[in-house]
């Protein structure tokens, strides 16, 4: 028993040296194992917080469900593509006459000039559509609640020949029979509309490249 205590002590400093430690030997072959892990926890992917979704805009959006509810949805009727559409100086020859109701419906409409685009929008609060700025300026104007969709406007009113237009008139646009774009003819040949997506109500003029191959038909709905 005296000469194995002699070698366990030499085993046991062998092993973990004079210090209590590991001998270095051994130290170089553990070190990697746990520097390996270190870099692995290190670089280990963090859990990506949760997207947080943009809030919508719930009141446009109970709007347009509404007028879908009550009126349908026109198979028909596309949005106007998005084209070069110029925007001119507004300017009119024709002075305003208070008791005309067509100055009166313009006038209003020139209010809501830069207002943006939003499908379905009948409120200024939202943004328009084509035919939701005429809906919309119907019953703001004379208190009137006029056919939500163009084909249904042009139905209501009286047709009107290019050369007859008078300020207040709906001019319509579109191709192959289907009606696509609708405005208010506001004098001079031009017309106030709500354009389309990523662009503001506006005043175009009837020759300008992409309206003047699309025009139509015009129809006059007078305020009853």
């Amino acid at each position: 028993m005296a000469l194995r205590n002699p070698i366990l002590v030499l085993a046991a400093l062998a092993l973990f040296g004079t210090a209590g430690v590991l001998s270095p030997v051994l130290a170089q072959v553990k070190a990697p194992q746990v520097k390996a892990a270190q870099v692995k926890a290190a670089t280990k992917a963090k859990p990506k917080p949760a997207v947080q979704a943009d809030p919508s805009d719930t009141v446009s959006d109970q709007l347009n469900a509404k007028w879908q509810q009550e009126n349908g949805v026109y198979a028909g009727f596309t949005q106007a593509a998005p084209a070069a559409v110029q925007a001119v100086p507004v300017s009119f020859s024709t002075p305003a006459v208070a008791n005309d109701w067509g100055d009166r419906l313009v006038s209003r409409a020139m209010n809501y000039l830069g207002t943006p685009y939003r499908y379905g929008g009948t409120s200024p609060k939202t943004g328009f559509d084509c035919s939701g700025f005429v809906y919309y300026l119907y019953g703001a104007v004379f208190g009137q609640r006029i056919p939500r969709m163009p084909h249904e406007m042009v139905r209501e009113g009286t047709p009107v020949a290019r050369s007859d237009l008078q300020r207040g008139d709906l001019v319509l646009f579109g191709s192959r029979g289907t009606y696509t774009h609708i405005g208010i003819y506001a004098g001079n040949d031009q017309f106030v509309h709500a354009t389309h997506r990523g662009s503001p109500v506006m005043v175009t003029h009837l020759d300008s490249d992409y309206f003047r191959t699309r025009f139509m038909t015009a129809v006059r709905l007078s305020p009853q």
